[in-house]
């Protein structure tokens, strides 16, 4: 790990032809010699290429080569590797928490998911897939950037803790047809197939990709009884998905479609359904189309995009109805399109400014949401809505000297819903001397209300249209140096307050969820990284997290919020470049649960072997996660029973990767 680490409407149709590929220019690292991947240039930061040394936030970048080689199964693994992230799984989906911020239930809507710079979260509520309901298989990635801190200046919405920008391979990376198989524990199967090459000034790339697992037996204590099977959910745990992605560039223009769909049983009786019914599940499905377009003219650098994406949720839960002998199946789910288009201008001017302007709009057109049981036929929400959004903003960075650099920037975001919100960054960034960079970091973001939790009612929910922005302000310092050629190094400090922040609470009047602005948190932590990388193939990285989340008003730490993270991990040359073996250890301290109590603190350990040029047309990786088959769990949100959800034990997967 790398530190300093459907169908288009007319409209859109029309913007396709002047859309941008500013975010397509991204390289090939395989073959990056070792300065390169000690120096990678970051586009994320400031929407053009930069080193992290210039970038105004403290930058993580993984490589296609530490994935392969750490063994990392989908975008919820590489996160978990990261310093100050956590990964916290409810056997349904993955949630993402950052410098001890991730409240249980909550669906991701704090940090912004980009695709080359495309934007994931959904029009309904504002959730990124991280899971294997994430839009791409990894084998498609060429690196993930992770953009610490608020950068609302520059993307708007969700972008409150951080922006995670993946960015993928293109078809002259891959010049062939890829066929991948793995088999894992659980009943986990999966297989890919991908042509990639590139012709002339084309470039194409064609991959689809299926997933399946059985799960487990699971056991919840909480269900312990002759009725519920004495708390075992059986064949309750499947998983299944599948996602195809194409990719198309000629000259400046590249066009990118991608699908995926996902079925996953939910073995924990979730919001109070019948334990150990395989028929509560969830179905959910995410269809994204993108255009860029990029060129120079009179020394702006002129970049457009345009986009067009189709999400669905369904949720299908069976409930005991006291007026009902059996069961009742209850269906909810949500349709969410959304189209727009943005276009920027990035210039150098002669007085050492490098002046980036914008403008970007969002069309909601749908943010359907619904609920029902199915037989016999009784509605509880038919809510129809759209909205939208526009932006503008624009940043400078100036070079004042050699050895300082000023970055200011700001984001104005105007919606449809509840007016107006501008939101400021600003960077001062000092090299006393080589190989030393210090970071001085002000900004501010705001997370919109979704339209989930704007106007969801019916049943035991009710709607609150009155809800307002949360907000952010963060100050950061940041001190970057170089040990050696080979060894980077980077200390973080940091204070955040946030405030509005809408949590789901219960009116008292008539016993009804519903999310208000209510709560004040304050956040203050030291990060710590280092990575190295040796021309032997060797490579370690290190961090260390100490972190204090806590209630303003009532100063107690935040439920799911651990004082510490530390994690740890090496990769080994064990035969020139042909073997590698990798070990990937992660610790995190005690949590408080729901109920105020708590999940204890874990370290969990992961290996990974990976065999190139198997005969040389075929890669072979075999991993063990949880390889101490350690006993731990994640604190349960409060559409559960349990207090704490129990995690995986010891298992593995191997995959095998043929080269035509």
């Amino acid at each position: 790990m790398l530190m300093p680490h459907s169908r288009l409407t007319t409209t859109v149709a029309s913007l396709l032809l002047g859309s941008a590929a500013l975010f397509a220019q991204s390289s090939d690292l395989s073959h990056a010699s070792l300065e390169e991947l000690m120096n990678i240039k970051v586009i994320t930061a400031s929407k053009y290429q930069q080193s992290s040394q210039s970038a105004p936030s403290l930058v993580t970048v993984v490589t296609a080569d530490e994935i392969g080689k750490y063994g990392y199964r989908t975008l919820a693994d590489i996160l978990r590797s990261v310093g100050a992230f956590f990964v916290t799984y409810d056997r349904n989906y993955s949630y993402v928490g950052v410098r001890g911020f991730g409240r249980p239930g909550d669906y991701n809507t704090r940090i912004l998911l980009l695709v080359d710079g495309h934007r994931l979260n959904d029009s309904v509520y504002g959730l990124a897939y991280v899971g294997s309901e994430f839009l791409l298989d990894v084998d498609l990635v060429d690196r993930v950037e992770i953009i610490r801190g608020p950068s609302s200046s520059l993307y708007g919405t969700n972008a409150f803790f951080a922006v995670i920008n993946v960015i993928t391979k293109r078809g002259e990376q891959f010049k062939a047809t890829e066929l991948s198989s793995s088999m894992g524990s659980f009943g986990s199967y999966g297989g890919r197939i991908t042509y990639g090459n590139r012709f002339r000034n084309i470039d194409l790339l064609l991959s689809g990709t299926y997933y399946t697992s059985s799960g487990q037996d699971l056991f919840f204590p909480e269900y312990n009884q002759p009725a519920n099977n004495y708390g075992v959910a059986r064949n309750a745990d499947d998983d299944r998905s599948r996602s195809f992605y194409a990719q198309f560039s000629f000259g400046n223009l590249s066009l990118r479609g991608a699908m995926v769909s996902r079925e996953k049983g939910i073995p924990t009786a979730a919001f109070g359904t019948v334990f150990n019914n395989p028929a509560t599940r969830t179905f959910d499905s995410l269809r994204s189309l993108d255009a860029q377009y990029y060129l120079s003219r009179n020394g702006w650098d002129l970049s457009f995009r345009a986009f067009h994406d189709f999400f669905s949720y369904d949720g299908r839960y069976v409930w005991w109805d006291d007026a009902s002998p059996n069961p009742i199946l209850y269906a909810d789910g949500c349709r969410g399109q959304w189209w727009g288009g943005e276009a920027r201008a990035t210039r150098e001017l002669p007085a050492h400014n490098k002046v980036t302007v914008g403008v970007e709009l969002r069309d909601d057109a749908r943010q359907d949401q619904f609920s029902y049981d199915v037989q016999p036929y009784r509605p509880y929400l038919d809510d129809h809505r759209s909205s939208w959004t526009w932006a503008l903003y624009a940043q400078d960075e100036i070079r004042v000297s050699r050895k300082l650099l000023l970055n200011l920037g700001f984001r104005h975001d105007q919606y449809s819903t509840f007016g107006g919100t501008t939101n400021p960054r600003a960077a001062l960034i000092v090299q006393p001397a080589a190989g030393i960079n210090v970071k001085l970091l002000y900004g501010t973001a705001f997370r919109a209300p979704s339209a989930y939790e704007l106007y969801y009612s019916g049943f035991t929910f009710k709607s609150n249209p009155q809800l307002v922005p949360e907000t952010i302000r963060t100050f950061e310092l940041i001190f970057e140096k170089e040990l050696s050629r080979h060894v980077q190094t980077a200390l973080s400090a940091y204070g955040n307050k946030i405030d509005n922040l809408i949590s789901q609470t219960i009116d008292p009047s008539d016993g009804s969820a519903i999310f208000r602005n209510l709560d004040r948190v304050k956040s203050n932590g030291l990060e710590f990284e280092g990575a190295a990388k040796w021309l032997t193939g060797l490579e370690a990285r290190a961090s260390y997290n100490l972190q204090r989340t806590t209630d303003r008003s009532t100063g107690q730490p935040l439920t799911n919020s651990p004082l510490h993270l530390a994690k740890l991990g090496a990769i080994v040359p064990v035969i020139n470049n042909r073997l590698f073996a990798s070990l990937d250890v992660g610790y995190m301290s005690r949590r408080r649960t729901l109920s105020s109590g708590s999940v204890g603190g874990f370290p969990v350990f992961n290996v990974n072997l990976l065999s190139r040029n198997l005969g040389r047309h075929a890669d072979l990786s075999a991993g063990l996660y949880n390889l101490f088959d350690k006993n731990y769990a994640d604190p349960g949100a409060a559409d559960h029973r349990q207090d704490a959800l129990q995690q995986d034990g010891r298992n593995f997967r191997m995959k095998l990767t043929f080269h035509f």
